[in-house]
C-alpha cells in the first residue's frame, strides 16, 4: 500500500494534492486560490465577492465540477484586504485576474475559462484584456458573466448610467447570464452593443422567472431559483463548448480611459433647472389604477424600490413616518415596487406596514422610463409636475433636511 501511495504521489498533477496555492501578481500581493480539481480539459478561474458561507452556491461549485470543470476560487477582496462594497469592486484593477490567467497558463494544459457575477465582471474584463496585451499563447475560451453590472457609478436618479469603459476593449468570447427579472434586463442591449461592435463574439442567456443572485440561496429561494441553479452546470459545458468554436482573438483591443462620473450620491440632489415628469398608469395590489397625473398640486415624493432589497426596506420606516408628518398637507407619498407579483406584496405588507400606495411595476418598463438604475431611488415632485430633487440612495426621510425641502415646495403655489 505504501509504494502505491508514493507512486500516486509521483504521477498525480500537483494541485490534486492540495486544497489552495498561493500566486503573486505584478504589484507583489499575494492572492489564494482554492482548487477543485478534476480530469476535465476546461479550467473555471471563478472570482467570487462573497466570505460568508452560502451553501446553495457551494453546492453550483460542486455540481459545476461534477461536469468535469477544474475551479480555481478566488477572493480578491480578501487577498487584498479591501472592503467589501460594489464601489470597491468596481475599481479593482486588473492586475490579480491577469496574474490568474498567466498562471493558469503555465501551471495547467487545460483550456481556460473565467467567470464572474454582479460587479466583479469589470475587473475580470480588465484583467483579461490586460493578460491579453503581453500573451504570448491563448488557451482563454472566454467569459462567463451572471447577471453583470457594467457601469460606472450610480448615476444621480433619473440619469442614464454609463457603460464602464473595458466593454469597447474587450474582444473575448462572452456568454452573460442573465436573469429575467434582474435589475438591469432592460439594460441588456446597452451592454451588447459595445461588445459586438468591438468584435466581441458575444451572447445572452434569459434565465426565466428568477431574479440577480438566484444561486446564492437568500431571501426567496425556492422552487425557481433552485430550478435554475440545478440546470446551471450543464449549461456551463454549452457555454464552454460554444465560447471555445470562436478564434482566439491574436492581441488584446486598446483600452481609452475616460473621465466616468463621480462616485454615489447619499443624499438629496438638487436639479437646476428642474425636469418633466414621465407619466405613468400602473395598478396597486388591489389592481386600482394609479396615474401620477392624479396628484396635480401637490407635492409627491415618488420612491422606487423592491422587497428584496435591504436598504429599501430599512428606509420604509422613516417614509412612513415622513407621510404621518405630512398627513393634513397637501404632501403624498407615492412607491412603486419592481418587479414583483401582487400576492409577493401582499405577503411583504403582513409583517411590514407601509403607510402609502404601493404600486406594482411589474415588467419594470416605468422604472426602465424613469432611468432607475440603482434602488431605492426616489423623486421629489412639485405643484407643477417637475423633478426638483432626487436620491439614488435610502436616506433618512424623516429628517429636517427633507421637512425644508417639503416645506419650501408647499408654499410655491
Amino acid at each position: 500500500m505504501r509504494l502505491l501511495f508514493f507512486l500516486l504521489l509521483l504521477t498525480c498533477p500537483p494541485l490534486l494534492l492540495s486544497e489552495t496555492f498561493e500566486i503573486t501578481d505584478s504589484n507583489g500581493s499575494e492572492i489564494t486560490v482554492e482548487v477543485m480539481p478534476s480530469e476535465g480539459d476546461v479550467l473555471i478561474i471563478w472570482l467570487v465577492d462573497h466570505d460568508e458561507h452560502r451553501a446553495a452556491f457551494e453546492s453550483l461549485l460542486q455540481a459545476v465540477n461534477k461536469k468535469g470543470f477544474e475551479i480555481w476560487r478566488v477572493d480578491l477582496l480578501d487577498a487584498y484586504f479591501l472592503p467589501r462594497s460594489s464601489e470597491t469592486i468596481r475599481n479593482l484593477p486588473g492586475d490579480g485576474v491577469a496574474s490568474l490567467i498567466d498562471a493558469a497558463h503555465k501551471m495547467s494544459h487545460k483550456k481556460v475559462l473565467v467567470a464572474a457575477y454582479d460587479r466583479m465582471p469589470l475587473p475580470l474584463l480588465r484583467g483579461t484584456q490586460q493578460w491579453q496585451q503581453k500573451a504570448t499563447e491563448s488557451r482563454l475560451i472566454g467569459a462567463v458573466l451572471f447577471y453583470p453590472n457594467l457601469f460606472g457609478p450610480p448615476p444621480v436618479a433619473g440619469k442614464p448610467p454609463e457603460i464602464d469603459p473595458i466593454l469597447h476593449a474587450t474582444n473575448i468570447p462572452v456568454a452573460i447570464y442573465q436573469p429575467a427579472l434582474g435589475s438591469q434586463r432592460w439594460r441588456l442591449n446597452q451592454i451588447m452593443q459595445p461588445l459586438w461592435k468591438g468584435g466581441a463574439p458575444a451572447y445572452a442567456y434569459i434565465v426565466p422567472g428568477v431574479r440577480d443572485w438566484f444561486f446564492m440561496g437568500e431571501g426567496d429561494h425556492g422552487p425557481r431559483e433552485e430550478a435554475a441553479t440545478s440546470q446551471l452546470p450543464e449549461q456551463m459545458l454549452r457555454f464552454s463548448a460554444l465560447l471555445d468554436r470562436h478564434p482566439k482573438p491574436r492581441s488584446a483591443k486598446p483600452l481609452v480611459e475616460r473621465a466616468m462620473p463621480e462616485g454615489a450620491i447619499r443624499t438629496l440632489v438638487r436639479l437646476n433647472p428642474p425636469e418633466p415628469i414621465q407619466d405613468f398608469s400602473l395598478r396597486d395590489i388591489e389592481m386600482k389604477p394609479f396615474t401620477l397625473t392624479d396628484l396635480n398640486h401637490e407635492v409627491v415624493l415618488l420612491n422606487f424600490w423592491a422587497t428584496w432589497c435591504p436598504p429599501c426596506v430599512e428606509e420604509l420606516p422613516s417614509l412612513n413616518q415622513l407621510q404621518q408628518r405630512y398627513k393634513d398637507s397637501e404632501v403624498r407619498i407615492v412607491s412603486i415596487d419592481f418587479r414583483e407579483q401582487p400576492e409577493e406584496m401582499a405577503k411583504f405588507l403582513e409583517s411590514t406596514p407601509v403607510d402609502f400606495p404601493v404600486l406594482m411595476d411589474i415588467d419594470g418598463r416605468v422604472s426602465l422610463d424613469w432611468q432607475v438604475f440603482s434602488f431605492p431611488s426616489s423623486f421629489i415632485i412639485d405643484r407643477r409636475g417637475q423633478i426638483r430633487y432626487t436620491a439614488n440612495r435610502a436616506i433618512d426621510w424623516d429628517s429636517p433636511e427633507v421637512w425644508q425641502v417639503i416645506d419650501e415646495l408647499l408654499s410655491e403655489r
